[in-house]
């Protein structure tokens, strides 16, 4: 049947594995998020009725909402790492540095992020705290550049290595992946500098990277799912 065919094709049977993760589900909401900033802007240049630009603002503030919501617990996971890296005396000194400092710069964008979240949800009077925001966006800041200097290093070591011809390949990959992490977190890096007014390019601007971003990370989300 027909029926069966859908219930059971394997794409789907992994899409539901997918979205049984909260993790994944978070991921897939920053993408909407950022798709409808896109989309509002791109209605308000094209001259679309002020209902359309509405609905899409909107949409994006119930994504970011229910966003927030879904990262509640993911310090403690940035806190984690960080001590474990900090631990382990093997790693070379320039990426245990930056994987510490990347970690503790999420942990307390996170941690301010969920301030955000329950001063949205009314548990927090929304007159307390006013740049909380901000310091959650220095904190994201701190984390990228960690991120940054971290695939730069990676990159500069894999480029001067010298290896037998058998391990090409494995350096080759280990090299798109530094590279692409390192696009990955200067794109964020755009985004959180205009969040801070550093930068002052158009919310067009800023949901397209965002929605970039958001489909590398689903795209390795992905691949790891069985």
């Amino acid at each position: 049947m027909v029926a069966d065919t859908l219930i059971y094709h394997p794409t789907l049977t992994k899409l539901v594995t997918f979205w049984d993760s909260t993790p994944k589900r978070e991921k897939s909401f920053r993408l909407l998020a950022y798709l409808s900033r896109f989309l509002a802007y791109y209605a308000y240049r094209k001259g679309y009725s002020a209902e359309t630009i509405s609905l899409f603002k909107d949409l994006k503030s119930h994504f970011t909402f229910i966003r927030k919501g879904l990262r509640f617990f993911k310090p403690i996971n940035h806190l984690q790492t960080a001590a474990k890296t900090y631990d382990n005396k093997l790693l070379d000194p320039v990426l245990q540095a930056t994987t510490v400092i990347r970690n503790l710069g999420y942990a307390g964008y996170l941690t301010l992020d969920t301030v955000v979240w329950f001063k949205l949800l009314g548990l927090i009077d929304k007159k307390n705290y006013p740049n909380v925001g901000k310091w959650a966006s220095r904190f994201w800041f701190i984390g990228l550049v960690a991120g940054i200097v971290n695939s730069l290093h990676i990159i500069k070591s894999l480029s001067n290595e010298k290896i037998s011809a058998e391990n090409q390949a494995a350096r080759e990959k280990k090299l798109y992946t530094a590279k692409r992490k390192l696009v990955w977190d200067l794109l964020d890096a755009f985004i959180c500098l205009n969040t801070l007014d550093v930068l002052h390019f158009t919310e067009g601007d800023i949901g397209l990277a965002g929605i970039i971003t958001s489909v590398m990370g689903l795209k390795d989300l992905w691949a790891a799912t069985a």
